[in-house]
């Protein structure tokens, strides 16, 4: 969505904030959001893989930001070039946008397949908590389509997805992802809420932004669905993006290895299976399974909770990930 003259990539609309201070981004359809499970009904208003994209006109541009939950990370990109990190807390934080001296060297410098175009400004937002946005100042224009990649990913997840224990916003295996493949990125991971209801399905469905889309399934519902709920769910959710989507490639990931492995629970196998299942019996060349340990591949890549993984996980995780989709694409 556009507000004025910057683009808020991955954000569908804005929600006034209970407190009465800026708006909250919200990354699905709040009339979805609402009928959702209580996990991804909160974790929709975390801002993981939403930027504030713009054309510097004038000298400058502020972006004013709140995060009332705790101190969190926003980065500053121009084009592909890092320029900046800020901590967002409970005071309004204004982050300063100018132009760089080095821009027409960084014009000059970028590579031929670079992502984005040197002149565009992003501004990437914390993966989480939810933070406010009160105000973007400065003399400003919307990115022309010609400034971001033409090729675009969605993830669909758990917390894995959505970025848990990522250092910084573009730590994350989507967004890293993203970038190995020189795409851009549509971030729907749900903390927790990772639950394939038939809204979300048919959401995803409908959507006509992406070419690439990975759905990662299971995680989430280890403990609180039986093997029939699961089969029920993971059955409608990808025959239904698969039937939308006939040329898109999409690839389905099971659970990655985990803490519910190590302690035997059998469940995590049958859902794998349940995965594979589907996958094998559409039989659509574009329509691949992924196991989760051919991603993360190490149990060293997780974290003491054994299962989220640690940033060197989410880098490994992007990096085998991102070999398969070439593989498959080519």
């Amino acid at each position: 969505m556009n507000l004025g003259q910057a683009e808020l990539h991955n954000v569908h609309e804005l929600l006034d904030d209970p407190g009465g201070t800026g708006s909250i981004c919200c990354r699905i359809p709040n009339d979805l959001r609402v009928t959702l499970n209580e996990s991804a009904k909160n974790n929709a208003l975390q801002a993981s893989g939403c930027e504030i994209r713009f054309n510097l006109e004038g000298q400058r541009a502020v972006i004013t930001l709140q995060s009332p939950e705790g101190p969190t990370l926003a980065e500053v990109y121009q084009g592909d070039f890092f320029s900046a990190l800020h901590i967002v807390d409970a005071a309004p934080t204004r982050i300063v946008v100018e132009r760089p001296d080095t821009e027409p060297v960084m014009r000059r410098v970028a590579p031929s397949d670079a992502r984005f175009d040197t002149g565009l400004s992003r501004v990437v937002l914390p993966w989480r908590p939810s933070v406010r946005l009160i105000s973007i100042e400065g003399e400003t224009s919307l990115p022309r389509p010609e400034q971001a990649p033409k090729t675009r990913y969605l993830a669909y997840g758990s917390s894995i997805t959505h970025g848990s224990t990522a250092v910084r916003p573009t730590g994350t295996y989507p967004a890293r992802t993203a970038e190995l493949l020189g795409t851009d990125l549509f971030n729907l991971g749900f903390g927790g809420g990772a639950h394939m209801e038939a809204g979300m399905a048919d959401y995803i469905a409908g959507r006509d932004d992406w070419d690439i889309a990975t759905l990662e399934m299971g995680i989430n519902v280890v403990q609180t669905f039986d093997v029939d709920e699961f089969h029920r769910r993971v059955e409608y959710f990808v025959t239904t993006i698969a039937d939308a989507h006939p040329d898109d490639r999409i690839f389905c990931i099971d659970i990655f290895p985990c803490l519910y492995d190590f302690m035997g629970v059998e469940k995590c196998k049958t859902f794998r299976s349940i995965v594979a299942g589907r996958v094998r019996q559409l039989n659509r060349p574009k329509l691949v399974h992924v196991p989760g340990d051919a991603m993360l591949r190490s149990n060293n890549g997780l974290t003491v909770d054994l299962v989220h993984p640690a940033p060197g996980g989410f880098e490994e995780m992007a990096r085998n990930l991102a070999d398969i989709i070439r593989a498959r694409i080519k």
